[in-house]
């Protein structure tokens, strides 16, 4: 028990460094401009993955292709997607999904600026809660949530936000 939890946290803290190596310069540059985007809150675009790591075999399904540089920082060979939400939220709005292995995720988008968006992010299972973190995605980024077992490894949520 002792080591899964040194191992989530070992794993969240590099998908903190991943987190913020996302952001394109552009955005950024136009925040300080004053663009529209940097004053105006609205609506972000959310795509969750849930893609199975595994050392069952070597191979990455090729529509991980835009993660792959994400994914060389874990300690899995093999990476497999089991499925896509895309889904839009307003500030204060969640969503909630069922995802594989009889959980559950909610997402919920507390805030959105010109650089990120802030997000709440709930796994549960039959068994209570499993993951309850506030974390940041910088804007047209990806930050990938990891740490529930699945099968011979465990199951990766990256969650893509769009504006």
């Amino acid at each position: 028990m002792r080591r899964s939890r040194t191992l989530l946290a070992w794993l969240l803290g590099m998908l903190v460094l991943l987190a913020a190596a996302s952001l394109p310069g552009d955005a950024l540059a136009q925040a300080r401009r004053g663009s529209p985007a940097a004053q105006a809150p609205g609506k972000v675009k959310v795509t969750l993955l849930e893609v199975a790591a595994t050392d069952s075999h070597s191979g990455v399904d090729p529509r991980l292709a835009p993660f792959s540089r994400h994914l060389t920082f874990l300690r899995y060979k093999g990476y497999d997607l089991l499925d896509t939400h895309r889904f839009e939220l307003s500030s204060g709005g969640q969503e909630d999904l069922a995802i594989t292995g009889g959980r559950r995720v909610q997402v919920g988008l507390l805030n959105r600026t010109a650089q990120h968006a802030q997000f709440r992010i709930q796994i549960t299972s039959q068994r209570g809660k499993l993951l309850d973190t506030t974390l940041s995605v910088n804007r047209n980024g990806t930050f990938i949530v990891a740490g529930p077992k699945y099968q011979d490894g465990i199951l990766i949520l990256p969650l893509q936000a769009r504006y």
